[in-house]
């Protein structure tokens, strides 16, 4: 029943935001070797991200006797799982909510070495990027490593912050966090409906269950709740929450759209030799499990 909901909710939202990392990085890419100002920088990208809306908007237009009736299907799926399991749904959805509430406040004071934000405003202040030292308000003498350079997060933020006014600090170290963590629960939702298809009260006990691993796991620094809470501005959140669950998801269910983007992304936001290229280890130990099982399947036939 909520099959048609995990494969258009929450796969959209998730693969959306992964090609907005995407065209932010070609935005990025084209300033930085191009030696462009900021500001076209942002042109750029809004240039590209009114494509990308206009190309979704047209092929939904295309599909929209087919969107109709999923959309329906979803409707009557959510609702009959509201029916019958109020309650834990809003346990869920109250535990998510204070999370998504407390955090926006509670990871402050954890903040002291971080520089996202200083960047960030440099960004603003000189038009620039990557150019400039935010710690002292000079051009770079040696300038930045290449590694460095490709990350495009701090320049995606500016622009964000750039058109929408808001306060720098608040949307990097709040609002950032926030909307990282609910995407990162967006992703399990895929994996409750693979793992339990059909049995609407085991997914919602699966995200439950998340939620509680999260919220234990962020007693420490490796953990991944750590990680999530008290560093969601950073591309190790992105990659940990985020694209490695979803990469893995959809090796399993054999969508290699997701994957590929799922790899690019974490190129964007870590460097991937530094972060050792986790996506693409993943993805080459399932084609290497795959290639046994096949291997093992012909010689038992």
């Amino acid at each position: 029943m909520l099959k048609s909901v995990c494969k258009t909710i929450p796969d959209r939202v998730v693969e959306c935001s992964l090609i907005v990392i995407g065209l932010a990085e070609a935005a990025h890419l084209s300033a930085l070797f191009l030696g462009l100002s900021f500001s076209v920088c942002t042109v750029i990208l809004a240039v590209l991200l009114s494509g990308g809306v206009l190309w979704n908007v047209w092929t939904a237009f295309r599909h929209r006797k087919q969107e109709g009736t999923s959309l329906g299907q979803e409707e009557k799926s959510f609702c009959k799982l509201l029916q019958d399991y109020p309650g834990w749904l809003l346990l869920l959805a109250g535990i998510i909510i204070l999370q998504a509430v407390w955090y926006y406040w509670a990871h402050m004071p954890y903040l002291k070495n971080d520089i996202t934000g200083e960047m960030v405003q440099t960004m603003l202040a000189s038009d620039r990027i990557y150019e400039v030292n935010p710690l002292t308000g000079q051009a770079f003498q040696d300038g930045m490593p290449m590694r460095l350079k490709i990350l495009v997060l701090p320049t995606l933020f500016a622009a964000v912050c750039k058109w929408t006014k808001i306060p720098v600090m608040l949307f990097c170290y709040s609002v950032v966090p926030c909307a990282v963590l609910l995407l990162s629960y967006t992703v399990y939702l895929g994996w409750a409906e693979y793992l339990f298809p059909r049995e609407g009260k085991k997914r919602i006990l699966f995200l439950l269950f998340t939620t509680l691993i999260f919220q234990f796991g962020a007693y420490s620094l490796p953990m991944d709740g750590y990680t999530l809470f008290f560093g969601g501005f950073q591309g190790e959140a992105l990659r940990t929450g985020i694209i490695l669950p979803y990469a893995l998801l959809c090796c399993l269910r054999h969508r290699w759209r997701g994957v590929i983007l799922c790899l690019l992304a974490e190129i964007c936001v870590v460097w991937t030799f530094y972060g050792l290229g986790y996506t693409a280890v993943m993805v080459a130990l399932y084609g290497g499990v795959r290639l046994l099982c096949f291997w093992i399947n012909g010689r038992k036939e």
